[in-house]
């Protein structure tokens, strides 16, 4: 009797199997770019989740006291994040999966190609909603609600490429809290041209343990002897998702700075995993769906469209900011590339 893909996945440890190597293969969530955030988790329905705040700072200077008058009294004011909620799935059939049971371990065989499609499309959900909240990249207007964050992204700037500069301007731009940036999102076009300068260093970890002396996050759990790559003392995550213009040697790349935890992370409800055998068409099917929020810190989703597609999150009238600029945690540089 043949294997069966229902002979070898059973939902209720397929699921977490899944979680957990999705989580081992998402560079944003190794590298501490995202972070859960449990008021993000809309445990009791709804499309949007507000996250209500008190402003960083209080207003006014110090009054000079006199026993002829009073102090004024002053307030501390509130706001609020809004996240938007997604709701996705994907569907898989096949006839002859069973192949994959040749290996040792057909659970993790299965569970790796499903781990690595989830996690690069959660990937382009989360570079979507950067766009959203930066705009274009060779055209970015004040509108957009990280405009401040910007560098070299409007029209008639003259982008260059990647440099220990733009490391310095990205720092810059959050003032007094610049020296938290600790990760960094750039195309593989711009990496290899670091490569080719020898501007990459890599720290290596021979263990699976924990890197202690390394200040850009932990690589626990991470398979085989991996090396993680950093620049200017940041991480570095590649990715062929983030936002392009141009053509050629004309093309221009987006390069995302992060601090810690400046996106975060919630759901609605965890991925389900569903199976079923069709006998007529002698197939197996499974499919998978996720309810989840990214949200970019410090900004607001305003638009009333409910489980918006990645250009409804790429649009700019559909993001505001509410945190003061510097103690947001992303800038954006626009970059070429001698690969080009």
């Amino acid at each position: 009797m043949a294997t069966l893909r229902s002979d070898i996945i059973v939902p209720e440890v397929f699921t977490p199997y899944v979680i957990e190597q999705t989580t081992q293969r998402d560079a944003f969530l190794a590298s501490g770019v995202v972070q859960p955030m449990a008021e993000l988790n809309a445990t009791e329905g709804g499309d949007f989740i507000n996250v209500p705040f008190f402003k960083a700072n209080l207003s006014g200077d110090f009054e000079v006291l006199t026993d002829s008058s009073s102090l004024t009294p002053g307030k501390i004011t509130a706001d609020r994040q809004t996240g938007v909620i997604l709701h996705r799935g994907r569907a898989f059939e096949s006839r002859d999966l069973a192949a994959l049971a040749a290996g040792s371990d057909p659970m993790a065989a299965i569970g790796a190609k499903v781990a690595d499609y989830v996690a690069n499309q959660r990937q382009k959900d989360l570079l979507s909603c950067l766009g959203g909240v930066f705009g274009s990249i060779n055209s970015t207007s004040s509108s957009a609600a990280f405009f401040d964050l910007t560098i070299d992204g409007e029209s008639g700037d003259t982008p260059t490429v990647l440099s220990p500069r733009h490391v310095a301007q990205a720092r810059n731009k959050l003032g007094d809290q610049g020296d938290k940036l600790a990760a960094m999102c750039i195309h593989s076009a711009v990496y290899y041209d670091l490569i080719e300068r020898r501007a990459i260093d890599f720290i290596y970890d021979n263990t699976g343990a924990p890197d202690t002396s390394a200040a850009q996050g932990s690589t626990a759990g991470s398979f085989g002897s991996p090396a993680v790559p950093t620049f200017m003392g940041l991480r570095v995550i590649v990715s062929d998702d983030v936002q392009t213009a141009g053509s050629g040697s004309s093309t221009e790349y987006a390069t995302y700075f992060f601090t810690e935890g400046a996106v975060a992370s919630g759901e609605q409800l965890s991925m389900q995993v569903e199976q079923d055998r069709d006998i007529l068409a002698k197939s197996d099917a499974m499919s998978i769906d996720l309810h989840y929020v990214y949200h970019p810190v410090g900004s607001r989703y305003t638009s009333s469209t409910v489980n918006p597609t990645r250009a409804v999150l790429e649009t700019v009238g559909n993001w505001s900011k509410v945190y003061e600029t510097k103690n947001l945690g992303i800038v954006r540089a626009t970059n070429v590339s001698n690969m080009d």
